[in-house]
């Protein structure tokens, strides 16, 4: 509540006293603080016991309104004891100062008559204006005090609270599903199994960020005035409007953007200045473990597994159908990939936990692929095909645990029983 006293505006532009009763600040009228007092009254009293200028009629006056009004005795004696304390040092460096200029008057040659150097300024006479300008910075001082004071006392029994966080939106698919999106731009997202998508109640303000953790199917809605990002893995990716797939399992050696139309550029934050735009049927393939010295992008160089490669999209069948986004009508692809990474895969498309008893299996390939097989089903395909390489391998499924042996003769490994 704000009140304003008439005739003490022109020194206070608001007659407010500031109280602090547990930590908080309360604003209350000088009207409120006696119904048998007046706004001039109250604040005269004020100003002249500060001054030291109050009869004893007057403090006795104050006296009894403070009675009425304990909450006010408090802050009073508060704002009393700073103004002594300020007042003191106030009149020392004043008397310091008349005692140089004093000298210095001297010094000159000047007379001074009979005005002593030694006279301590509160020993001359008040004048009318002396008075009243007293009793403005007293009633100044008293508001500056007290609103300081209860800053102070707010802000140390009541800390700003922490930074609010953005609400964030997050989607995960387990292995074994999939799952679809549609973002407040709607531009939609496939996630693939075991894949994490991640957003903030900023995205579409000024910029349309995501973060994914796995593997995702984007066709994004075209807005040139708001770039679409994916924060992934070791790389961003900016989009104004296409069509593409992003790999990025924590858990692969690599991560893998494919382009079906549009654009996209690729950055690196540990390389800011490096940037790489993908043309439609391009995929670009970074090696998480692998280093390149000079930085190039390598296309297809024999013998070696690049920091960065650009290859073209892999197109099978008679409908030219992309292997990289096979994922999205349950169709696995795999071609001359290690057993290692092929369970991998097959965890997340049928949901179920590898554990392989003989790692000399890893060194095993093989090309193919699965769509509506079971997991038994792809198993006894894929024992065929490693007969044939002269590897042999059994299984056994337990709940969603799969354990597989190497059966190969003279192999030392755990058979089931």
């Amino acid at each position: 509540m704000l009140c304003f006293s008439t005739s003490i505006l022109p020194y206070f532009h608001s007659s407010i006293l500031v109280f602090v009763f547990g930590g908080k600040l309360r604003f209350t009228c000088p009207a409120d603080i006696s119904a048998d007092m007046d706004n001039d009254r109250i604040w005269n009293l004020i100003a002249k016991k500060l001054a030291g200028e109050a009869s004893p009629g007057e403090l006795k006056e104050l006296e009894s309104a403070l009675r009425l009004n304990p909450d006010l005795h408090y802050s009073l004696e508060a704002l009393q004891d700073m103004w002594k304390k300020q007042s003191d040092e106030e009149a020392a460096q004043s008397e310091i100062a008349f005692q140089r200029h004093m000298d210095r008057m001297r010094s000159l040659g000047i007379d001074m008559g009979n005005t002593r150097a030694d006279v301590p300024l509160d020993e001359f006479p008040d004048s009318p204006n002396r008075y009243q300008k007293r009793k403005m910075i007293a009633i100044l001082s008293a508001g500056f005090i007290l609103l300081f004071l209860g800053y102070y006392l707010l802000n140390m029994r009541n800390p700003p609270p922490a930074a609010i966080q953005k609400p964030v939106w997050e989607v995960i698919t387990r292995n074994g599903s999939k799952s679809n999106i549609l973002l407040p731009d709607g531009s939609s997202v496939w996630l693939n199994a075991g894949s994490r998508l991640t957003y903030d109640s900023l995205y579409g303000t000024t910029l349309r960020e995501v973060t994914l953790s796995g593997e995702a199917y984007f066709d994004v809605t075209k807005n040139p005035k708001k770039p679409f990002i994916i924060h992934t893995g070791k790389i961003n990716i900016r989009v104004l409007g296409t069509v593409f797939n992003v790999k990025s399992y924590p858990e692969d050696r690599t991560i893998e953007t494919s382009l079906i139309k549009g654009s996209i550029e690729v950055s690196f934050p540990s390389q800011p200045a490096k940037k790489i735009i993908l043309k439609p049927n391009q995929k670009l393939i970074i090696d998480k473990k692998e280093s390149n010295a000079n930085g190039n992008i390598n296309r297809g160089m024999p013998g070696m597994v690049p920091l960065i490669s650009i290859e073209h999209l892999n197109r099978i069948g008679s409908d030219s159908s992309i292997t990289e986004t096979g994922w999205m009508e349950n169709r696995l692809y795999f071609s001359d990939m290690s057993f290692h990474d092929l369970l991998q895969n097959m965890e997340r498309k049928y949901g179920v936990s590898f554990q392989v008893a003989d790692a000399a299996l890893d060194t095993i390939h093989f090309t193919g692929s699965f769509q509506n097989e079971t997991v038994s089903q792809a198993l006894d395909a894929l024992r065929l095909t490693a007969e044939q390489s002269t590897a042999d391998f059994t299984y056994e499924i337990k709940g969603n645990q799969v354990f597989i042996y190497n059966n190969t003769s003279g192999a030392n490994s755990t058979q089931p029983k």
